[in-house]
């Protein structure tokens, strides 16, 4: 008996699982053995997550390949950021230019030359692949809520005159968009639009429930809400009235409170205010920037990134409908006036929730 033979031999004798599980890592080493060398890797059809592809001709130069499970084909660039991009080298010098400074869409295509419109599809297309779901907290983690007035800038056909929202009322109402910032005293950040309006326990769990480890110590004002959390969690909770700024010694929010005042900074007066359905995108822009800011290749690590996620296109192209459940699930607003625009996208499934969802 010869090897061929020995191999089918005991592929037989495998149950159906274990022989789905070497169909597939065989699909993989052929294929990653018959791609040309700057071509980047396909492991899974950006549909169902299968491995089992063939190669399927060619659309322009890129390699086109079909899912023998789902039967739908796609290129390397399918659902990332870089789907439907034609001008590549200008999208390259954009993507470059967008985290080296927080320049505004007019003035990014400007410097590009390209058009608003493009430069604003651009931003949001970059946006809608960024990664922000933060590893699990340590030590001690400082967590706090953040404000910004319900925005609907840009949005056409509204009726009445304060077209950005809100209200002149102060203090906890209605109006008030919350983010939840979660940072401990390492790397880990985390930015999490929450909802409009108080911000209760269930909030608490559903953008930041279970990414605690054992070794955490949450530090927070007195709010009811984040002390219900840390209990229900089994997280020791340090915290102090909010007129004090700290419990004292190393028990303070100190961090939190400086991306926070950064954060407002660049969304209130470098951007003179973001509509309420891109907050989430902005958070993430400025969660990347820190995340990066100590790394020696920026750009590599931004570049491979953006090129694994292949959920940024569905994400992209799905916000609208995230941004209406978030107003009709998570605030007291009437959603109104919704965008006309549609795209022939193959991957355009509004289950694909994306990092950006916010439900």
């Amino acid at each position: 008996m010869n090897t061929q033979e020995q191999i089918k031999h005991l592929f037989e004798k495998l149950n159906t699982d274990d022989q789905i599980l070497i169909l597939e890592e065989l699909h993989r080493v052929n294929n990653s053995n018959n791609e040309p060398p700057n071509a980047a890797s396909v492991e899974n059809c950006p549909y169902c997550s299968s491995v089992l592809l063939s190669k399927n001709g060619h659309r322009g130069v890129q390699q086109r390949y079909k899912c023998k499970v789902c039967h739908k084909t796609f290129t390397s660039v399918s659902g990332s950021c870089f789907h439907c991009i034609k001008k590549t080298d200008k999208f390259e010098e954009y993507r470059k230019l967008m985290f080296e400074q927080y320049y505004t869409i007019q003035t990014m295509a400007k410097k590009i030359g390209i058009s608003v419109q493009t430069s604003f599809d651009w931003r949001h297309k970059i946006l809608s692949s960024l990664n922000s779901e933060p590893k699990e907290f340590n030590g001690i983690t400082e967590i706090d809520d953040v404000w910004f007035l319900y925005s609907q800038k840009g949005r056409k056909g509204l009726k009445y005159s304060r077209v950005r929202g809100g209200s002149k009322r102060k203090g906890d109402n209605k109006f008030q968009v919350k983010m939840i910032i979660t940072a401990d005293r390492q790397t880990t950040k985390d930015f999490a639009v929450a909802k409009i309006g108080r911000i209760s326990k269930s909030d608490l769990e559903r953008k930041v429930g279970g990414k605690f480890n054992k070794s955490c110590t949450l530090v927070s004002d007195k709010h009811r809400s984040i002390s219900s959390f840390a209990k229900s969690e089994h997280i020791p909770h340090v915290n102090f009235k909010a007129s004090k700024h700290t419990a004292g010694g190393e028990f303070h929010v100190q961090t939190v409170n400086n991306l926070a005042s950064r954060v407002k900074a660049i969304v209130n007066h470098q951007f003179r205010g973001v509509s309420t359905k891109y907050l989430q995108n902005y958070s993430n822009w400025f969660a990347m920037n820190e995340k990066m800011k100590s790394e020696e290749n920026k750009n590599l690590k931004l570049q491979e990134e953006l090129d694994q996620n292949k959920k940024g296109w569905g994400v992209f192209t799905n916000i609208e409908g995230y941004y209406k459940d978030f107003i009709e699930n998570l605030s007291e607003r009437t959603y109104r006036c919704p965008t006309k625009r549609n795209w022939s996208s193959p991957i355009q499934n509004k289950d694909i929730i994306g990092v950006n969802a916010y439900l």
